[in-house]
C-alpha cells in the first residue's frame, strides 16, 4: 500500500482474512484517521497548537491497539459462529434426556465445559469489541482535533 507517511500494508499487518471480514472497516478507518492526524501535523505552521500536545504519538498508539485487537476479534468471530452456543445447548438437552449412566455423565461434563468455554469467549469478544470501539472513537476525536487545530 502506498500512501501517507506511516501508512502500512494492512493486509500484511492484520491478515487478509481480517481485513476482508467484519473488522476490516475498523482497521481501514483507524489507519485513515491516523493518516489525517499525521498530515495535519506535517502541514502545520511552526508554533501552532498542534505542538501542544502532539497528537501523532497518541494516534499511533490507538492505531496499534486497533491493529492488535482486530485479528483477535476476527478469530473469536470465527470460533463463535452464531448458532454454536445454541447447538451445544441442544446437545446438553439431548444428553439430559438419555438414561442415567457413565456415558451420559461424561458427555454432559464435556458439553458443560464446552458451553462454559463458549460463554467465556463470547464475554472476551464483547470486552475486546468495546475496546476497539473506544480506540476508534478516540482516533476520530483526534482526527477532528487535528483538523480543527490545523485551521487555526
Amino acid at each position: 500500500m502506498t500512501g501517507p507517511v506511516g501508512a502500512r500494508n494492512l493486509a500484511a499487518t492484520v491478515g487478509s482474512d481480517t481485513l476482508a471480514g467484519r473488522w476490516g472497516d475498523a482497521v481501514r478507518q483507524a489507519q485513515a484517521d491516523r493518516d489525517v492526524v499525521a498530515a495535519a501535523r506535517s502541514a502545520r505552521a511552526p508554533g501552532t497548537l498542534l505542538d501542544v500536545p502532539d497528537l501523532l504519538p497518541t494516534a499511533e498508539e490507538l492505531l496499534e491497539r486497533v491493529l492488535s485487537l482486530a485479528p483477535t476479534l476476527h478469530q473469536l468471530d470465527a470460533a463463535l459462529a452464531p448458532r454454536t452456543l445454541a447447538v451445544v445447548e441442544q446437545r446438553i438437552a439431548a444428553a439430559n434426556a438419555e438414561p442415567l449412566g457413565e456415558r451420559r455423565a461424561r458427555q454432559l461434563e464435556l458439553l458443560e465445559r464446552q458451553r462454559a468455554t463458549l460463554r467465556e469467549l463470547d464475554e472476551r469478544r464483547t470486552v475486546l469489541s468495546r475496546k476497539i470501539d473506544a480506540a476508534l472513537l478516540a482516533l476520530a476525536r483526534l482526527r477532528y482535533e487535528a483538523k480543527r487545530l490545523r485551521g487555526r
